[in-house]
């Protein structure tokens, strides 16, 4: 019975199988059968042959469109001498689900409800035509692959040249898909392209194509404390590196060198930072204290804050041309209105030193610094700077060029130099501060000792400045009056005094403690000089030993004990003797 049933179920599956098409025996073409286009299904053999007919003659009369992208050409099938073998097509699709009843007659029987394409290989065209055509679009859509590129020079300015994807024609899967529009009646054709993209796209370069135009724009003025800065983009040109993008998320980079911004920051510093100045006070006629001169405002260039505004200004981070850097005004301490209130009469402490019968040079270049700190005033708690009141000791400034010495290269002598003698002015100006027990915040000591700063019978008391490589003589009024330094010369010795009211301590001082002698050379050394006149002779340094000092200060202050050690480390001198010389030569008479 099982049996029987299952037998009954399988006739009816055929059954319905077979009556869903076209059964083998009727003269029509199967449902579902496509050529060229053309839905054949239920068409006799000559209605299907007046079909493809038709279809073939359409095919070769209408322009059959190649399409790459938004460009387009068309060539006509006729063009490519195109045939269709109508009672070949016809045959294939004729023969379509007539071949024999099975178990895979059935299964294709069925596949039939779906469309089914044949007879794609029964058209024919010449070959070379549409090779030619082919290789004619490739020459005209070949493109040769760019990387993009940003550069920038001193004369050109920012130079771009942008991405570029290579493109070339797939020709082989472009004739192929030719073919295949043909045989189907498309009348479009996408062609394939093969692309070669570049390293890097223009959206890559895009925010160091907006900075070296900025860059570019105009001028950058850097403002600091009033004056003005102004770099030309050719000078910072000079000074950038570029490095290319190499892929998407690496873009370009446009770079200043660091070194050079540094460089800027410090030449913009020196030129910026100052100590306040302090105001010059001194009696008049009727012995009253008034003010000569005003204070000066102190001002420091906040460093790491102006590096930063530089390096975003040189890199072309902001549209901005000009920037003020932020500096930091320190005023010198206030004034009461009655200076006279101040107390200032007593004379605290005092030094002189010899400098009558040098140089005339040298000579005015003493007397101009006295002039310069002769009335200073500085107020409890002020910190003197001796470079900031003496101001730059250059030759605009009115100094002189006299002698100064050298410790270049290792070894120390004596050459011309600016304002040679003003390190006997602070050597002067140290020692009575020295001795009064104020704080001492910075000195140096000459490269060789110079008997005639001798003070007190102590050696190693001397200091030494050179505004140009930072040396300065530094210390502050830490006592609660004020102190008012007096600065004169008499032709011959030049005086510092302090005045003001003793301060509330007491100052020992140890007798200094010599080590590391070495004997100095008693050779006398003569060099040609075109500074002096011909024949004449000039004694510039003469020979001491060298040694080391150190000397202990302690000031007592109630319980408080303040003790400044002062070390010293001198070199022996020579005895040199310049010979004028407008040649340059040594005169025979002083040559060994």
């Amino acid at each position: 019975m099982v049996v029987r049933l299952v037998a009954v179920a399988v006739l009816a599956f055929v059954a319905l199988v077979f009556g869903s098409v076209q059964v083998d025996g009727r003269d029509e073409v199967r449902s579902g059968v496509h050529a060229f286009g053309v839905d054949l299904g239920g068409m006799t053999r000559t209605e299907a042959r007046a079909a493809l007919q038709q279809s073939a003659a359409e095919q070769a009369n209408r322009p059959l469109i190649l399409r790459d992208g938004d460009r387009t050409w068309e060539i006509s099938a006729a063009e490519l001498g195109f045939t269709l073998d109508v009672e070949g097509a016809l045959d294939d699709a004729w023969q379509q689900g007539r071949e024999g009843v099975s178990r895979d007659r059935v299964a294709l029987l069925w596949n039939f409800r779906d469309a089914t394409t044949v007879a794609a290989d029964r058209i024919s065209i010449n070959g070379g035509v549409l090779d030619q055509q082919l290789a004619a679009l490739a020459a005209e859509i070949q493109q040769e692959r760019v990387d993009p590129e940003l550069t920038l020079t001193t004369d050109g300015g920012p130079q771009y040249r942008a991405a570029v994807i290579g493109r070339t024609l797939d020709s082989a899967t472009s004739r192929t898909a030719t073919l295949n529009a043909l045989a189907e009646g498309e009348r479009t054709v996408e062609l394939t392209i093969i692309e070669n993209h570049p390293t890097a796209y223009d959206e890559d370069y895009a925010i160091a194509r907006t900075q070296l135009d900025t860059m570019w724009d105009a001028p950058v003025e850097l403002v600091s404390n009033g004056e003005v800065w102004t770099l030309t983009p050719q000078q910072i040109a000079g000074w950038t590196t570029i490095t290319q993008a190499t892929g998407p998320g690496v873009p370009a980079t446009v770079k200043v060198d660091a070194g050079w911004l540094e460089a800027v920051t410090d030449e913009i510093a020196l030129a910026t930072n100052r100590l306040p100045v302090s105001p010059r006070v001194w009696w008049d006629n009727g012995g009253n204290l008034v003010v000569t001169k005003e204070g000066k405002q102190g001002a420091h260039l906040q460093w790491d804050p102006a590096i930063e505004v530089i390096s975003n200004a040189f890199h072309g981070n902001t549209d901005a041309n000009r920037y003020d850097l932020p500096v930091t005004m320190s005023g010198s301490p206030g004034l009461p209105e009655n200076v006279a209130s101040l107390g200032i009469s007593t004379v605290l402490a005092e030094a002189s030193t010899a400098y009558g019968g040098g140089m005339a040079e040298r000579m005015h270049n003493i007397e101009l610094a006295a002039q310069k700190l002769n009335g200073i005033l500085i107020m409890p708690g002020q910190t003197f700077s001796f470079n900031a009141e003496v101001g730059p000791t250059t030759l605009d400034a009115g100094f002189q060029v006299a002698y100064g010495i050298s410790s270049e290269g290792g070894e120390l002598r004596t050459i011309p130099s600016e304002a040679g003698g003003i390190c006997q002015v602070a050597t002067t100006v140290f020692q009575p501060v020295f001795w009064t027990g104020y704080e001492i915040e910075q000195r140096s000591w000459h490269s060789y000792w110079i008997p005639k700063y001798s003070y007190n019978g102590f050696v190693g008391v001397d200091a030494t400045v050179d505004e140009m490589s930072g040396l300065d003589f530094k210390w502050t009024n830490n006592s609660p009056t004020a102190v008012l330094m007096e600065a004169s010369t008499d032709g011959q010795n030049f005086t510092v005094r302090l005045y003001g009211t003793y301060p509330p301590w007491r100052v020992e001082i140890d007798q200094p403690v010599i080590s590391n002698v070495v004997p100095a050379d008693p050779k006398i050394v003569y060099e040609a000089s075109d500074t002096i006149p011909d024949g004449s002779t000039r004694a510039i340094e003469s020979a001491h030993e060298g040694f080391d000092s150190n000397v202990v200060r302690r000031v007592y202050e109630g319980d408080d004990v303040r003790t400044y050690e002062m070390r010293s480390n001198y070199g022996p001198s020579r005895n040199v003797v310049l010979v004028g010389s407008s040649t340059g030569e040594l005169p025979a008479d002083y040559q060994e």
